[in-house]
């Protein structure tokens, strides 16, 4: 069986692709705090619905980039 090797640089994309999920997610965290006037300790103590939804725009991510991968190779193959 071969070992799988995962370059460094595709492991810092990935991981700076999460993060911007997760700022995402705090951020509309944040603003339905601000929309519905609730205490702000809600950002702490909404952290499983924030890590929730980070994990949905994750897995979104890169459904809409294995879709633009897939378009490509549809095009270049024609």
């Amino acid at each position: 069986m071969k070992d799988l090797t995962i370059p460094a640089s595709r492991v810092r994309t990935e991981l700076w692709s999460l993060a911007v999920c997760f700022g995402i997610a705090v951020l509309i965290n944040l603003g339905s705090i601000i929309y519905y006037h609730t205490p702000f300790y809600e950002i702490f103590t909404q952290i499983g619905y924030t890590v929730v939804v980070t994990v949905i725009l994750y897995v979104a991510w890169i459904l809409l980039r294995l879709l633009v991968l897939l378009i490509r190779k549809a095009f270049r193959k024609a």
